[in-house]
């Protein structure tokens, strides 16, 4: 059951009307709604995980009191590492062993040792890789005296289990979101709103911009062999428009169906196309992912590094891309993608400019000739990357880049005069155009303040397209992850 499907509308309406009409009483009656409906969502999605998801539910409760009441600082690091070796043990067996374990045979028949091994066939728990990293940092919280352990098992299951971010995300803190279970939610008539136009805007992202992306994109990397590199760039750039308005789409949507129950998660994406430099991009890109990084994997990382100053500070920074690479699948091209993304830190890193950030333009209606210059060129810079992305190896990426750099560059891409692309290419238009109009507001669709007859005018507007221009999906990409 995914968010642009039929079945979620039938699931998430009487949900609703359940929620604020019989069981806004009190806070418990809420949360034990939100966990029931949460873990029926699960379930309905793929219940063969379900008791994995119960038990690292109860697991991380217990080993975050523990490390709380333990009296010896001994004793509080003994149940942290306790809790790092199951969260990241669950990891390595469900999402790495495969691909550790058909390596290393690999490795075997490279040093001559011919050994046959057979197929592995480990099955991948949706939201595992989402849901672990919640929990991780949940306890390293607690480890560090940052947040007060949760004593209420139901408050710890509804952040853990709460079914708009249990698939895909955003990777939400503790700190953020327990202390809004705590207390009765009210209804709000206004949130409620722009919870559902945040909705709109995240399946119009999806089923318009990613699908009709994807119907480009596709056919060019699946026959990339065939292909022009002028086509093969082409597909680079509709993927990189997929893939955002992918990711983006879901957020948008998980984050508006959690308005309509009173909770506000965290921003998973602020518009960041619209950056000049990668180290604003990726303030702005998979942000729940990125801070989640930077807090627990750079800052640490970089603070040991710190008497090798520059130096040190870079390889944190690529060493932290690398995880974040290889967190999202794997594969070597992950590994590769998150390696190209550190390495572009390094201009930013003797420049002294790594923590320069701003919104593009802000209060104007165009950016400079400067800054659209640089908007486009990190732009195609994260395009080229995204092959490494989409493809199924380093090989095949390598390939696809090698074309891209030949004479066939040049060539007339096959794919431009055609009726999808033009049709895709003026939607892209208008998305982005939506975006940088929003880009200084709390989300891409925030248009409370715009007149009454141009809101409806936009609504109506969306809904014709995802009308005419709407394809069905059966996922999205980050459900691999």
């Amino acid at each position: 059951m995914i968010f642009n499907s039929f079945d979620f509308a039938l699931f998430i309406i009487p949900v609703f009307l359940l929620y604020w009409l019989i069981l806004s009483k009190s806070a418990v009656y809420q949360n034990v709604f939100l966990l029931i409906t949460s873990l029926v969502f699960y379930a309905w999605v793929d219940w063969r995980f379900l008791s994995l998801l119960l038990g690292s539910i109860v697991i991380n409760f217990f080993l975050g009191k523990a490390i709380h009441t333990a009296e010896r600082e001994t004793r509080q690091l003994l149940f942290l590492r306790l809790g790092l070796v199951f969260n990241v043990g669950l990891l390595l067996y469900f999402k790495y062993f495969n691909f550790f374990y058909d390596n290393f045979f690999e490795l075997l028949h490279v040093f001559g040792v011919q050994k046959s091994h057979g197929i592995l066939h480990i099955i991948l728990p949706l939201g595992i890789s989402f849901f672990t990293f919640q929990n991780l940092g949940y306890l390293i919280d607690v480890y560090n005296e940052e947040i007060e352990p949760s004593n209420d098992f139901l408050q710890f299951s509804v952040f853990v289990a709460f079914f708009p971010k249990i698939l895909s995300g955003p990777i939400e803190r503790a700190a953020n979101f327990i202390p809004q279970i705590q207390k009765k939610r009210i209804f709000s008539y206004q949130v409620a709103v722009d919870g559902l136009r945040q909705f709109l805007w995240g399946l119009f992202a999806k089923v318009v911009i990613a699908e009709n992306c994807a119907v480009i994109a596709n056919p060019i990397f699946e026959n990339y062999e065939n292909e022009s590199g002028s086509t093969i760039l082409v597909g680079a750039f509709f993927y990189t428009i997929q893939l955002y308005a992918d990711f983006s789409g879901y957020s948008n949507m998980a984050l508006g169906v959690s308005k309509l129950f009173g909770i506000e998660l965290m921003r998973n994406f602020a518009t960041p196309f619209f950056s000049t430099n990668i180290s604003d991009f990726w303030r702005k890109w998979h942000i729940s992912l990125t801070t989640w990084m930077m807090d627990y994997v750079f800052t640490p990382l970089s603070f040991t590094l710190r008497r090798y100053q520059k130096m040190g500070l870079l390889v944190s920074i690529i060493a932290t891309f690398v995880l974040v690479g290889f967190w999202h699948g794997a594969n070597w091209t992950f590994v590769v993608y998150g390696l190209l993304h550190g390495f572009y830190f390094v201009p930013l890193v003797y420049s002294g400019n790594i923590n320069s950030s701003q919104i593009m333009a802000k209060g104007k209606w165009f950016p400079s000739v400067k800054e659209i210059i640089k908007m486009v060129l990190l732009f195609v810079l994260v395009m080229l990357t995204a092959i490494f992305f989409r493809a199924d190896s380093v090989t095949t990426a390598l390939n696809c880049l090698q074309k891209i750099c030949s004479v066939t560059l040049i060539d007339f891409p096959h794919t431009v005069l055609t009726t999808i692309t033009a049709t895709t290419s003026i939607l892209i238009l208008f998305f982005i155009g939506i975006e940088w109009i929003n880009r200084e507001k709390k989300h891409d669709f925030e248009i409370s303040n715009y007149h009454m007859l141009l809101r409806w005018g936009l609504y109506i507007s969306l809904f014709l397209v995802l009308l005419f221009f709407g394809k069905s999906s059966e996922t999205f990409i980050y459900f691999q992850f």
